[in-house]
């Protein structure tokens, strides 16, 4: 829970994070119902304090790199260890000493080529760049607190500099901003507004993941140079026998946008007039997320050239892919929801004998609003849920 409603602790600037506290215990859980079974992680996010205005800049910077990367063996090994298990099994081996030779020396880089997909495809490392501001202050009767953050993460593919229409590369950037304001309406009474959210912004390339990996594991590197002599793009077939630089390169990019806005009011009402001890608590929360993803995919034609050349020293070449020029399709996923708690607090001790209670309802409401396009009349649906707990506790 982030300043008491379900939300998101993906979407919180670190920075943002006054107090963390994780609930366990059934007697503490209990209040929050079904939902707090498995236990309840509070987080409460910074507000304004009394005295002068304070500014708070941080920026850093960091350079990533993988845990872990497969490492595979060069052409002339691979070549090598493949006659080793051919002749093994009393089979021929399939290169011979002149194909190794060219091989070893890189004489003929489209017919014997010796790649390395991993160096060709991946980068060393990527960094990462952070910068955060916040601002609080105030006085007796208004406290405030405003922040923005900027992060943004380099992938670790290469990409063709010649292309220079768009990148095909997996970066991410992302925009938090929040402001938390608490306004004394009268001496009893504490009102909290909130607002939050974030903007985040993803490059990908225009294949999957699944595919571009499969694609760099099911080469090995004497099979097919990334792109022929002749300016051919090169593949072994369909699916992951495809070139993985051209499926990370050429085949296009997608973008991703995601949208989170978030806005809280918070009223505590001190009901001293009535009984000491006694407070009147109320929250409303409004959230939106919307999700918008747009895929331009394109693909070139891709080339086999068999091992042996024409009369004239060209090669020869077998179509075994087709091009497709670049096609855009977009998706869109939104959901909106609101909650609604109210809660009654006592807490009072008497003469040594504290005695504390908790009546809490809360309600909340989600709409999907993502494109629809097989008409599910579930969809518009909206999903509710209401809850009544309560808890009472005497210490002596």
């Amino acid at each position: 829970l982030v300043d008491g409603f379900e939300r998101d602790l993906n979407e919180i600037n670190v920075e943002d994070i006054e107090t963390f506290t994780v609930l366990k215990d059934a007697s503490a859980t209990a209040i929050y119902g079904s939902r707090g079974a498995n236990g309840v992680v509070l987080v409460t996010t910074k507000h304004g304090k009394e005295g002068k205005i304070k500014i708070n800049a941080k920026v850093e910077g960091s350079y990533n790199t993988r845990t872990k990367t497969p490492k595979l063996v060069d052409g002339l090994t691979y070549a090598t260890m493949m006659n080793e298990a051919l002749i093994s099994r009393n089979q021929e081996p399939a290169y011979s000493e002149s194909q190794l030779h060219l091989i070893a020396t890189g004489l003929d880089q489209d017919l014997y080529p010796n790649v390395n997909w991993m160096d060709m495809l991946l980068k060393k490392g990527s960094p990462t760049f952070r910068a955060n501001l916040d601002i609080s202050g105030g006085g007796g009767l208004v406290r405030y607190y405003i922040s923005g953050s900027f992060v943004e993460e380099d992938g670790m593919y290469k990409v063709d500099k010649t292309m220079k229409d768009y990148d095909t590369n997996a970066n991410y950037r992302r925009w938090n901003y929040r402001m938390n304001a608490d306004i004394n309406v009268t001496g009893s009474t504490l009102l909290s507004v909130g607002v939050s959210g974030s903007l985040d912004k993803q490059n990908l390339p225009g294949t999957g993941y699944n595919y571009i990996w499969k694609s760099l594991l099911e080469q090995n590197p004497v099979s097919i140079p990334p792109i022929y002599s002749n300016g051919y793009y090169s593949a072994r077939g369909e699916g992951e026998k495809q070139n993985p630089w051209v499926l990370i390169t050429q085949h296009g990019y997608s973008q991703v946008w995601k949208n989170r806005n978030q806005i809280t009011l918070n009223l505590d009402q001190r009901l001293d007039f009535i009984t000491k001890g006694l407070l009147f608590r109320s929250r409303f929360g409004y959230d939106t997320n919307n999700h918008n993803t747009n895929t331009h995919s394109r693909r070139p034609a891709a080339w086999l050239a068999e091992r042996s050349r024409d009369s004239y020293g060209n090669l020869i070449m077998k179509k075994i892919v087709d091009e497709q020029t670049m096609t855009t399709e977009p998706h869109s996923y939104g959901k909106q929801k609101q909650t609604f708690e109210s809660e009654i607090h006592y807490n009072r001790n008497f003469n040594g004998h504290n005695v504390t209670g908790i009546l809490k309802y809360s309600a909340d409401q989600t709409s999907d609003t993502s494109e629809n396009p097989n008409r599910d009349y579930m969809q518009a649906i909206d999903r509710r849920h209401q809850g009544l707990a309560g808890n009472l506790s005497y210490g002596y």
